[in-house]
């Protein structure tokens, strides 16, 4: 039997404002000493992933497209840094990012995209939306020398990002990276 196809749920920002949060990345993962986030495109994560048997991945697809439906583009805007710690089962793990702001259209994306409840992959569904600079393989030192560099470095990293959210993608793992397997625009 065939392994289950995983996705994640992501909206990415244009390509400069990509650009320049992936160069944000590359630093920050160059000075905590990690690299697991630069195996994802810049995002903001929307929902939960989902976890389809791969025989039935155009099912979902069909699924969530209905889901989805239309949406107006509105505006995301990233709320300043955010150094954080969390417990993933029983091993603390660190993530550094920016805050997004949960404002109305975007917790009502969530809200939408969570009624597609077949296959879910994890019953966890708060939503804290974040932009994601380290995380996963950030360990402690890692985490406590970019925390020192931020620290001292003030304006090392850009402020903020806003751009237009015209996009929902299912994003599936292909080698190393995570990559576009069906995305919808408005």
């Amino acid at each position: 039997m065939s392994e289950p196809v995983r996705f994640i749920i992501i909206s990415t920002p244009p390509g400069e404002i990509s650009r320049l949060i992936d160069d944000s990345r590359r630093a920050v993962n160059e000075v905590g000493g990690c690299r697991a986030a630069l195996e994802y495109p810049p995002h903001v994560t929307l929902r939960t992933g989902a976890l389809v048997p791969a025989p039935l991945v155009p099912k979902f697809i069909d699924a969530f497209s209905a889901v989805i439906g239309r949406w107006d583009p509105f505006p995301i805007c990233t709320d300043g840094l955010w150094r954080t710690a969390y417990m993933d089962r029983d091993r603390e793990k660190y993530l550094v990012g920016y805050r997004v702001l949960k404002d109305a259209p975007l917790a009502e994306l969530n809200e939408r995209l969570l009624r597609c409840t077949t296959w879910r992959a994890s019953d966890r569904l708060h939503f804290e939306p974040h932009l994601t600079l380290a995380f996963d393989d950030l360990e402690l030192d890692g985490y406590v020398r970019i925390t020192h560099w931020l620290d001292e470095n003030p304006r090392v990293l850009p402020e903020g990002f806003t751009w237009t959210c015209d996009n929902v993608g299912l994003y599936r793992r292909e080698g190393d990276a995570w990559t576009a397997y069906k995305v919808w625009r408005e």
